[in-house]
C-alpha cells in the first residue's frame, strides 16, 4: 500500500521502456534504485535515485543516441547491477542493426563511469536484450530475439569483456513472432538455502500468430530447461537443444474468436503470469487475469478487471491496437538493500493494473486473499479524466523493490512503436525523512 499523503511524486521526463525487457530497473545492494529507459529522441538513459532520503541527490546519464530509423521503444535498455556494484546496460537498434550494444561501469554503483560502447554481433537483426547475473556461476546471462523468430542465449564470465557464441534455444515460424519474458528468481529451499533460476513465459503475437497460447518454463542456473514441476528436459542453454513448444506447460489457451497478450511474469513464487484476453478490434472486450501454478497445473483467476480500451487507435493495422495498459506483480521485498539470497517474506498477492474504467485512465492495485483465485480492488494510485487525453501504461516493479517506492509507470501520449509516443515515467516515493 502507498501512503499518498506522505508520498512525493518523482517524474522522469520523456522516459519509456518496452514490454518484454527485464530487468528494466533494480534496487541495488547500496539501496539506490536504478531505472534504464529510452526517450522519444532515441536516447538510452540510466536514472539513479534514493527512495529513502528526500535530500539525497538523484542522477541521470545519457549513454548514447541510437542511429535508428525512428525512436523505437523496442530498443529499450536492460540493466543489471551486479553483486559487486558493476552496472551493465544493453540495448539494440530494432530491425536496423545485427548487434546488441552495451556499456559497463568501471566503478561500483557509479553511472558516470561507463566505459566505451561495446558490441555483440548476430547473424540477423537483434532486439529485446534481457540481462541478469548468474551469481552461482559468476556469469552475465543475456537473452535476445534474433531475426524476429529466434531466441538466443549468450554468457560472459568477465563482466562483458568477452562472450560465448550465441546458442539458439527457441524458434517459431514467421507467423509466430514469439515473445519471451524471463525473470531472474531466488527460491528458498528448506534445509538447502537458496537457489537461482530463470522463470519465463512466452506467447505469439495477438494478431499475426496462429497460436494464441501462453506457455511457461524454467531455466536452472546450470542452463537446464525444467518443466514447472521441476522435471528436467534434454534442453540446455550451454549444450544446446531446441524447445519443443507444445511440450511446455500451458498457462492459457484463448477460446476460438479471441486472442491474448502476455503482460507480466512474477519475479518469485508462487509462480504467476498476468495476461489479457480480448477479441481483435474490440477494445471493450479486454479482460485482465492472473494465472497461478498450483498443484501441478496453471489455474486462471476470476476476472480481475476490464481493460476498457487499446492504447493505440484501431486505425493502426500493424497489430499495435493490441497494446494494453499493462500489469505488474509486487512481491514485498521490503527494505532497500535486502540481499535477495537471504530468505525473505516475499509474495505476489498484490498486482498493479493500468486500464480505462469508462471515465478515467487509472492505475490501481488489487490484492488476493485466496492464493490467486480472485482479486479485489485495493487502491487507486492515479486517475486521469478521459478528456485530458493522457494515457497510463506499463506499471513496473523494480527488481528487489522497496516499500517506499514499490512501482513506477508511464503516462502521456502513446502511439505504439511508431515513434509517435511521448511520455514521462512517474513514481510516488514515501521518504523516511
Amino acid at each position: 500500500m502507498i501512503n499518498m499523503e506522505k508520498s512525493k511524486e518523482i517524474r522522469i521526463k520523456r522516459a519509456n521502456t518496452d514490454w518484454w525487457i527485464h530487468e528494466q530497473s533494480m534496487v541495488a545492494n547500496n539501496g539506490k534504485t536504478y531505472i534504464a529507459y529510452y526517450t522519444d529522441m532515441g536516447e538510452i538513459h540510466v536514472k539513479e535515485f534514493d527512495a529513502k532520503c528526500s535530500r539525497a541527490e538523484s542522477h541521470d546519464v545519457c549513454l548514447c543516441r541510437l542511429n535508428c530509423n525512428y525512436a523505437d521503444e523496442h530498443n529499450a535498455p536492460s540493466i543489471c547491477v551486479m553483486e559487486d556494484g558493476t552496472i551493465i546496460v544493453a540495448y539494440t537498434g530494432h530491425a536496423s542493426t545485427n548487434d546488441i550494444r552495451y556499456r559497463v561501469s568501471t566503478r561500483a554503483y557509479d553511472i558516470f563511469s561507463f566505459g566505451p560502447e561495446l558490441s555483440l554481433q548476430y547473424q540477423a537483426s537483434a532486439t529485446y536484450a534481457q540481462l541478469s547475473e548468474n551469481i552461482e556461476r559468476g556469469e552475465l546471462w543475456l537473452f535476445c530475439r534474433v531475426n524476429r523468430v529466434n531466441w538466443e542465449f549468450r554468457y560472459s564470465k568477465d563482466k562483458g569483456e568477452s562472450w560465448s557464441e550465441p546458442v539458439c534455444f527457441l524458434h517459431s515460424d514467421a507467423g509466430g513472432l514469439f515473445y519471451f519474458d524471463v525473470r531472474h528468481q531466488f527460491i528458498a529451499e528448506r534445509g538447502r538455502g537458496v537457489r537461482e533460476q530463470w522463470a519465463f513465459a512466452l506467447y505469439g503475437h495477438p494478431r499475426i500468430s496462429e497460436d494464441h497460447t501462453i506457455r511457461s518454463g524454467i531455466f536452472a542456473s546450470d542452463g537446464t530447461l525444467l518443466k514447472m514441476n521441476g522435471e528436467e528436459t534434454a534442453v540446455n542453454l550451454y549444450t544446446g537443444g531446441m524447445i519443443d513448444l507444445p511440450s511446455l506447460d500451458k498457462v492459457y489457451e484463448s477460446p476460438d474468436g479471441t486472442t491474448c497478450r502476455l503482460l507480466a511474469v512474477s519475479p518469485t513464487v508462487p509462480y504467476r503470469v498476468g495476461f489479457a484476453s480480448f477479441s481483435l478490434n474490440q477494445p471493450e472486450t479486454i479482460e485482465y487475469y492472473s494465472a497461478t501454478f498450483c498443484d501441478g497445473v496453471w489455474e486462471k483467476s476470476a476476472l480481475i478487471a476490464k481493460g476498457g480500451e487499446f492504447l493505440s487507435p484501431d486505425t493502426m493495422i500493424d497489430g499495435s491496437q493490441t497494446y494494453l495498459g499493462g500489469m505488474a506483480y509486487y512481491y514485498g521485498v521490503g527494505d532497500a538493500g535486502l540481499n535477495p539470497r537471504d530468505p525473505a517474506p516475499t509474495y505476489t498477492d498484490r498486482i498493479f493494473i493500468a486500464r480505462f474504467d469508462g471515465e478515467c485512465r487509472v492505475l490501481e492495485s488489487y490484492h488476493s486473499a485466496d492464493g490467486g483465485k480472485s482479486y479485489v480492488h485495493e487502491q487507486t494510485l492515479r486517475s486521469l479524466p478521459k478528456e485530458k487525453n493522457i494515457k497510463i501504461w506499463r506499471p513496473v516493479v523494480p527488481m528487489y523493490a522497496q516499500d517506499n517506492m514499490p512501482l513506477y509507470w508511464h503516462e502521456g501520449f502513446y502511439g505504439a512503436h511508431t515513434g509517435g509516443w511521448y511520455c514521462d515515467t512517474v513514481a510516488f516515493v514515501e521518504y523516511d525523512d
